[in-house]
């Protein structure tokens, strides 16, 4: 098992552990449709895993010659992870800043979003091919990608996390989640985008600047 693999591991462990925890709970004490936004999401969260592990993500033909992630990956899984622990039991239990009015609108939205979020992602993991990396690194052999998701905006992955970040307080009705997502994972990704943006203007100088000057950051003709 290589490290992508591992960390892949890591997260579905962690992320799988959370919704047995939620379902334990949930299975006596929830109504039948609050039973079911949870099961659905953790269907849609494990397919998408599935796919983009195994039918989208291909392993690099090269190796990394240049590494500058400065624990941005690690701040933002953990960032994202405590959001997704305090939405879910929230849900479930604590009904501290869950509003009925707004189900199931809000549910279906958040959903509907997360979908899309996984599309986008599955564009931006097809463009990218095999230079895709967790990690904000060059390989021995990289050449820039900017075509398909990349044509007109330099980060689509970032904008499919992005989305699907903000579907996961829709999804469970819970508006501090989204509160954490604003506050800590939105910033930590923002960061780590700029941290991107520096290490590939280094490794590609002028090719990368003229790039930059033909696309937006994450939403087309915007930003």
């Amino acid at each position: 098992m290589n490290s992508r693999q591992r960390n892949v591991l890591i997260r579905m462990i962690s992320a799988l552990a959370i919704f047995i925890y939620v379902g334990y709970l949930a299975w006596p004490l929830l109504p039948h449709f609050d039973f079911m936004v949870i099961v659905g999401f953790v269907v849609l969260y494990l397919i998408w895993q599935l796919v983009s592990e195994i039918w989208i993500y291909k392993d690099p033909n090269d190796y990394v010659v240049d590494d500058d992630d400065q624990k941005s990956y690690l701040f933002l899984q953990i960032s994202f992870m405590l959001a997704l622990l305090f939405a879910t039991i929230d849900f479930v239990e604590w009904h501290i800043t869950r509003n009925p009015d707004w189900e199931p609108t809000l549910i279906y939205t958040g959903l509907g979003l997360f979908i899309v979020s996984c599309l986008v992602r599955w564009w931006g993991f097809r463009s990218i091919g095999r230079y895709f990396n967790p990690r904000i690194a060059v390989y021995s052999k990289h050449r820039l990608i900017t075509e398909g998701a990349y044509k007109k905006i330099r980060h689509p992955l970032y904008l499919g996390s992005l989305l699907s970040f903000l579907a996961i307080p829709m999804i469970f009705n819970s508006w501090g989640a989204m509160l954490i997502i604003l506050l800590t994972t939105t910033p930590a990704l923002i960061h780590r985008l700029n941290l991107e943006e520096e290490f590939l203007l280094h490794h590609f100088g002028d090719e990368y600047l003229d790039y930059m000057g033909k696309t937006k950051k994450m939403v087309p003709g915007i930003w």
